[in-house]
């Protein structure tokens, strides 16, 4: 599944009301994005701008509350480069209620964006669609998540959501995220975490949510890197394969939840924002998960 970055025109929708108003009969609607594939979560960005000068920020609600069961929705709006300018995020998760994609799941219905009077949209919506797994990278910049709320739905309780968010956004960048986070949100999943501990050398923390029977994951590294070595943790293995690695569970299967740590040593230097591909297998690559995620370098 991978990720699609669009314009406002396909199908979820925001409620923007300023604070606790609601919307009004006459207010505008915009296309939006569609709900994402079971299993998976979208992201949306708009830029909003107040009409009467006003400063408050805008609040966000939804037209309607009504989401597939295991779906939840959170979101959080920001000062932007004026007082009267401010930038809206949003994301939709769907892990579903068991392992994913949920079966029979299909997408949750649309959910119309409402801009009320005294507020309106600066440019189009711009949407990342199905981010959990190699998606094309936004073009929208990044923001830090200082306050979030929950629109629909029922995230994980021990998991506020501003992290829900800020874990939604780094997934939509291709960027690292926790296993213990990735796991409360309820996705199975592949995580690799990298560290610097020289120019040629990568500390790699691989960890699998919710996938029990996992015996191998492939890093492919981009141009023409090679690994040359690899330390590996006790119980595991490596296989070489040109500008990748093998990582082999030798004892039969990745435990789920536990951080597995390797040191790889490549020919030459990787630069910073290098994309890193990883690949999960059942059975030593005889038969892959059908998924490919991508981590952006340190």
């Amino acid at each position: 599944m991978s990720g699609r970055l669009a314009v406002a025109g396909l199908g979820a929708v925001l409620a923007v009301t300023c604070l606790s108003a609601a919307p009004s009969a006459s207010t505008a609607t915009l296309p939006a994005a569609p709900f994402p594939s079971p299993g998976n979560l979208t992201v949306l960005r708009a830029v909003l701008e107040s009409t009467r000068s006003t400063t408050s920020v805008p609040r966000l609600s939804l037209a309607s509350r009504r989401i597939p069961a295991g779906s939840f929705v959170v979101g959080s709006v920001a000062r932007g480069s004026s007082p009267t300018r401010f930038l809206a995020t949003v994301a939709i998760l769907y892990p579903g209620t068991g392992v994913a994609p949920p079966t029979g799941a299909t997408p949750g219905p649309p959910m119309i964006v409402q801009i009320p009077q005294g507020y309106r949209l600066v440019g189009a919506v711009q949407v990342a669609r199905d981010v959990l797994y190699s998606n094309r990278v936004p073009t929208f910049e990044p923001m830090p998540i200082r306050t979030a709320f929950v629109l629909a739905g029922a995230p994980p309780p021990k998991l506020p959501a501003t992290r829900i968010l800020a874990v939604a956004q780094l997934l939509a960048f291709e960027r690292s995220v926790k296993l213990a986070e990735v796991g409360l949100l309820g996705f199975p999943f592949v995580t690799a975490e990298f560290t610097r501990l020289g120019a040629k050398t990568l500390q790699v923390t691989i960890g699998l949510s919710r996938l029990q029977q996992v015996n191998a994951v492939e890093l492919r590294f981009p141009g023409q890197q090679r690994v040359i070595r690899v330390d590996k943790p006790t119980g595991t293995d490596s296989v070489l394969v040109g500008t990748g690695v093998q990582l082999i569970a030798s004892g039969g299967f990745f435990d789920e939840g536990l951080a597995y740590r390797f040191t790889v040593d490549l020919a030459t230097a990787p630069r910073k924002g290098d994309l890193v591909s990883v690949r999960a297998s059942t059975h030593y690559f005889e038969s892959s998960l059908p998924f490919i995620e991508r981590f952006a370098l340190p």
